[in-house]
């Protein structure tokens, strides 16, 4: 009886397979054995690698973050905006300029430098709000929740923006924003 073309193939490549696997084993004997008959490699057939603990650093402080510089760095904007005239109780300008370095870290990736806002997300500047009403209350609950479906942009935002942010923060970047879109 005359086997296949395909069988035939088979039946030679599962009797090909026990050779092989001798072959790949004497290789491996033959490569660990012979390592130790190299010039400058030590007997056992490699060089061993040696540790040292790591150095620590006791007794130096990290420094302070640099400050953050109006026109320059992570928020982009061309200054920290001036907290307006009846802004909400507990609103400061303190919070303000901590939102902005905020806004550098995350949020500016989409809403680019400023809040000027970018293909991918809506510029904050300009008092114009698409997914709220702008209140300082629906900044801070849109940046906790997110924008799962967008009106205009492509893209949700992911809760906190995707940044990893306390509720003192969001507050501090909802003021940012408040403080942009309200000059």
């Amino acid at each position: 009886m005359r086997l296949k073309q395909s069988e035939a193939s088979a039946h030679a490549t599962r009797a090909k397979r026990p050779f092989l696997l001798r072959l790949s084993v004497l290789s491996l004997v033959g490569l660990a054995v012979g390592c130790s008959d190299i010039p400058g490699v030590p007997d056992g057939g490699f060089t061993p690698v040696v540790y040292r603990e790591r150095d620590t650093m006791g007794g130096i402080a990290r420094p302070d973050p640099p400050p953050v510089i109006a026109g320059f760095g992570s928020a982009g904007a061309a200054a920290v905006p001036t907290l307006a005239a009846g802004a909400p109780a507990g609103v400061t300008q303190e919070m303000v300029e901590e939102g902005a370095q905020l806004f550098g870290t995350v949020c500016s990736a989409c809403h680019g430098p400023g809040g000027a806002g970018t293909a991918a997300a809506p510029s904050l500047n300009d008092g114009q709000w698409v997914n709220i009403s702008g209140s300082f209350e629906d900044i801070d609950r849109i940046i906790h929740t997110g924008v799962p479906a967008p009106v205009e942009h492509p893209a949700p935002m992911p809760p906190l923006g995707g940044g990893s942010f306390n509720d003192e923060q969001v507050r501090a970047l909802a003021a940012y924003v408040f403080a942009l879109s309200h000059q």
